[in-house]
């Protein structure tokens, strides 16, 4: 992941997807890879899934209003963006206008060579169970998983205490 950032563009893999289980660190890194790629000069976005969605859902819905068009400005950063940071992907609603989105947002990235970091809990079988077997196919071709693996940081700092 540190080649990952420090080289960014030019790193061998385009995409990551972080897998594992919560209180391992994908969040984290996550945010650190954001901060290194945008301190080499890349434009970076880095949202929940929930976040993400629910402006796509006000553009589509609020389209004549103020929070539309604000909403249309932010899905456009996501679609443009150096290097998305789509976190926590499958915390959100499950509802088939989240899954559209997903899909968009998924599929216009790979069409137009931007760079994508998706974290979820969901390991890639549960990505084809929870969304379809179209975006699972790009995420399993396009994009390099990695697996966290351990013991729940938030519980390890508690038990200390």
């Amino acid at each position: 992941c540190l080649n990952y950032a420090q080289k960014f563009g030019k790193f061998f893999f385009q995409n990551l997807f972080l897998t594992g289980d919560p209180g391992l660190g994908k969040t984290f890194l996550s945010a650190c890879i954001a901060r290194t790629v945008a301190e080499n000069g890349f434009s970076v976005v880095y949202d929940t899934a929930t976040a993400i969605f629910s402006r796509f859902e006000e553009e589509k819905f609020a389209r004549d209003t103020e929070e539309g068009r604000q909403a249309r400005e932010e899905t456009g950063r996501y679609l443009r963006c150096d290097l998305l940071i789509l976190d926590d992907l499958g915390s959100e609603a499950r509802t088939p206008f989240f899954q559209s989105a997903l899909y968009t947002l998924v599929n216009t990235r790979l069409v137009e060579g931007l760079s994508t970091v998706i974290s979820s809990n969901l390991s890639m079988e549960g990505i084809r169970n929870r969304y379809s077997g179209q975006v699972a196919s790009r995420l399993e071709g396009e994009y390099q998983t990695l697996r966290f693996y351990g013991e729940d940081i938030r519980l390890q700092r508690k038990q200390r205490g």
